[in-house]
C-alpha cells in the first residue's frame, strides 16, 4: 500500500486549511479517472499529458511511489516509445487504488 508523505499534506493545510485539502482530494479523486483511461491510449502525445498531470497531482499530496511511476511514463511517452507501457500502466493503476484510498481516509 502507498504511504503518503504527510508532510506535504501538512504544508497544505498550513497553505488553506482542511477545507482548502479536502477540496485538492476531491478534485484529484474525480478527475484521475479520466487520466487513467488516457494513460491506455495510442497516443505518445495524450499519454505523456496524462502521464505528466497524474505525476504533478501524486507530488502535491506526497504520493512519491505514484509520483515516479507517472514519471517513468511521462518519460517514455516523450521518447515516443510505448513499448511495455501497459505493464507500467497497471502498477500506476495499482498504486492509484492505495494512494486514492489513503486520501479517502
Amino acid at each position: 500500500m502507498s504511504e503518503l508523505d504527510q508532510r506535504a499534506l501538512a504544508a497544505l493545510r498550513e497553505i488553506g486549511g482542511d477545507d482548502f485539502v479536502a477540496d485538492l482530494v476531491d478534485t484529484f479523486l474525480n478527475e484521475a479517472p479520466a487520466l487513467l483511461q488516457a494513460l491506455h491510449g495510442a497516443d505518445a502525445a495524450e499519454v505523456r499529458r496524462a502521464a505528466h498531470t497524474l505525476k504533478s497531482n501524486g507530488a502535491t499530496f506526497g504520493a512519491t511511489g505514484f509520483s515516479e511511476l507517472c514519471r517513468e511514463l511521462e518519460l517514455q511517452a516523450q521518447a515516443g516509445d510505448l513499448t511495455g507501457a501497459s505493464a507500467l500502466v497497471g502498477r500506476i493503476e495499482s498504486e492509484y487504488a492505495a494512494v486514492a484510498a489513503e486520501l479517502r481516509r
